[in-house]
C-alpha cells in the first residue's frame, strides 16, 4: 500500500491536470453506489447478512454475494474512511489509464478476491471482515502497477521499483492467505491483457 500511496499521491501534484475529472462516469457511478449501499447498512443493519461474503449462502446458489460484498464496509466506520481513502487515490487514475477497461479490472479483480477469501476465510482471520471495496480496490493498484512497468520510460526511474515492489509485496502475501494479494496480482494481468487489446486494435487499424 505505502508504495501505490505514494505513487498516487505525485501522479495528481504533477500530472493532476491531465485527468479530466468531468469525464470519470465509472468513478462516479462505482462511489455512488458504494456510498449509498454503504450508508443504508447504518440505517438498516440487515444489509449487511443480506450482502456480505457468506460461504453457506454462496454454497446455497446465492452467486450474487460475489459481488455484494464490494459495496458494504461491515466493520463500521474505520472501513468506510480508509476504503473512501484508497478509492478516490486509486479509482480516478485507473480510469484515466484503463477507461471503460476499469470497469473489468474492478469487478474481475473484486470477483477473484471474494473467491479466494471464500476459500481461506477462517474466523477471526484476514478474511473475517464478510466484505468490503478493498479487494477492488487493491485490483485497482496491480493495474496502476503493470501500467507504470509497461510505460516506465514516461515515469521517473524510481516509480519502476514501487510497481516491482508492490508485486512482489502481494506475492509473500498469498502466503499469509491475505486476500487482497491476489486480487492485485490479478488486476496486474488484467491490466497488461487490456493494454495488449488496446495495442492490438490500433495496429489493425493502422
Amino acid at each position: 500500500m505505502p508504495p501505490a500511496m505514494f505513487f498516487a499521491g505525485n501522479y495528481y501534484r504533477f500530472r493532476g491536470k491531465e485527468i479530466n475529472f468531468k469525464r470519470l462516469w465509472i468513478s462516479f457511478c462505482l462511489l455512488s453506489v458504494t456510498v449509498i449501499v454503504t450508508g443504508l447498512q447504518f440505517v438498516f443493519p440487515e444489509i449487511i447478512p443480506a450482502l456480505d461474503r457468506t460461504r453457506e449462502a454462496l454454497l446455497a446458489g446465492e452467486v450474487w454475494r460475489l459481488v455484494t460484498p464490494l459495496f458494504i464496509q461491515p466493520m463500521g466506520p474505520w472501513q468506510c474512511f480508509f476504503n473512501g481513502l484508497f478509492f478516490i487515490s486509486f479509482v480516478p487514475i485507473g480510469e484515466h489509464f484503463y477507461s471503460r477497461g476499469l470497469i473489468l479490472i474492478y469487478f474481475g479483480t473484486g470477483i477473484v478476491g471474494q473467491i479466494v477469501n471464500f476459500y481461506w476465510e477462517k474466523p477471526g482471520g484476514l478474511g473475517s471482515a464478510k466484505g468490503g471495496s478493498s479487494t477492488a480496490l487493491y485490483g485497482v493498484i496491480g493495474s496502476l502497477f503493470i501500467y507504470i512497468l509497461i510505460h516506465r520510460k514516461t515515469f521517473p526511474k524510481g516509480y519502476i521499483w514501487l510497481s516491482v515492489a508492490g508485486f512482489l509485496g502481494a506475492t509473500i502475501l498469498c502466503f499469509f492467505e491475505d486476500g487482497h494479494a491476489p486480487s492485485l496480482l490479478t488486476g496486474g494481468l488484467l491490466g497488461l491483457i487490456l493494454h495488449r487489446n488496446t495495442s492490438e486494435a490500433k495496429t489493425a487499424i493502422v
